[in-house]
């Protein structure tokens, strides 16, 4: 032992010099004094002691803890969650490069995928604007790391799903084992000093299937934000897949404005389907028609900006065709919306000024 823990062992004991859990005998000055004031007011004391480690604890309850206990998503991201998240990745990601892209813009970026969990996430590689470039990156790291963390939690739960599951020395057949999912196409579609955006199409492993979920978000650099679709209540949770909000751009929160949207993109979808009967693109035919009745309620969508337009990205087929319909290069999903035809449901301010300059 230290010195000082020698003589605290080697100290006398007597009446009212209280004591350790671990040394009765121990000289312990809190208690000491505690017990001077009483009862009564050692229990005051103590209670006020834990009022106030409480207190602190809560405060302190931010980043990447508020992330893992579901309080937060990377949309919904303070600083000290993005910072959380971006230090996760760098303490350990190990990427691969892949090649450089070049929009017509100019600004160039390549895509960096995790070896371990095959998350990915874009960097840009070329912007005029340099302090913007870095601002992109810091927030495409958090991205990339909230890929990890998730790959992470995913892990957790397998490995509890095996204990669970654990029948004559064998874990079930039944669980999910990693890799968890598969990008399979992840590209950066609009990008200026203020905006840029990109989009994730992930192939989710499952039980039985295989599923594609789809990431549409926009990077506000003078935000400092990352942002995609969600709900018009106060969480990111309350998005049910009707009325929306988009970032800094679009408010669809009154029914009346969603039914207007939903006859918008439905309009688009028919003539997408009508030019993709007329030049034999069977697969394009096919996937609108595995849209199912064109419902404006309960449907699933990714939203991200690009040069033409606002993206709309449907997620919901007929069982079987996701893979097919999210995977491939198709001319009815996404579909794009022109800015001008946004006009009516977007929110002033510099979004909306860049867009439809």
């Amino acid at each position: 032992m230290m010195q000082i823990e020698v003589g605290e062992a080697a100290g006398p004991s007597g009446p009212g010099r209280g004591e350790s859990a671990t040394m009765p005998h121990k000289c312990n000055p809190t208690c000491r004094i505690l017990h001077s004031m009483g009862m009564r007011l050692c229990g005051v004391a103590l209670v006020a002691l834990l009022l106030v480690t409480v207190a602190g604890a809560i405060s302190q309850a931010k980043g990447l803890r508020e992330y893992v206990e579901g309080y937060q998503t990377v949309s919904s991201a303070d600083d000290a969650l993005l910072a959380d998240l971006s230090l996760y990745y760098r303490m350990y990601a190990n990427v691969r490069l892949g090649r450089e892209y070049r929009l017509g813009s100019g600004v160039a970026w390549r895509l960096l995928t995790d070896v371990r969990t095959g998350g990915a996430a874009p960097r840009i590689t070329w912007m005029a604007d340099r302090k913007s470039l870095l601002k992109a990156n810091a927030l495409f790291e958090a991205i990339h790391g909230e890929a990890l963390v998730d790959n992470e939690r995913r892990d957790v739960d397998r490995r509890l799903a095996e204990l669970y599951a654990w029948r004559n020395g064998q874990p079930s057949p039944w669980v999910i084992k990693p890799p968890y999912f598969y990008p399979e196409k992840v590209a950066v579609t609009y990008a200026t000093s203020r905006l840029v955006s990109y989009v994730e199409v992930r192939r989710e492993v499952r039980v039985m299937s295989i599923g594609v979920d789809v990431y549409g978000r926009v990077l506000d650099l003078d935000q400092g934000r990352i942002r995609e679709i969600q709900g018009c209540g106060r969480y990111y949770f309350d998005y049910d897949y009707s009325n929306f909000r988009f970032g800094e751009l679009l408010d669809v929160c009154e029914d009346a404005a969603y039914k207007s949207f939903m006859v918008l993109w439905e309009d688009k979808v028919r003539q997408a389907v009508a030019k993709a009967q007329a030049r034999g693109d069977k697969l394009s035919e096919q996937c609108g028609e595995s849209m199912g009745p064109l419902r404006p309620k309960g449907r699933r969508m990714a939203l991200y900006l690009t040069p033409a337009g606002l993206a709309v990205f449907n997620q919901d087929w007929k069982p079987n065709w996701a893979t097919y319909c999210a995977s491939h290069d198709i001319t009815v999903n996404p579909i794009i919306l022109p800015y001008r035809e946004l006009e009516p449901f977007m929110k002033p301010g510099p979004w909306r000024d860049e867009l439809l300059k």
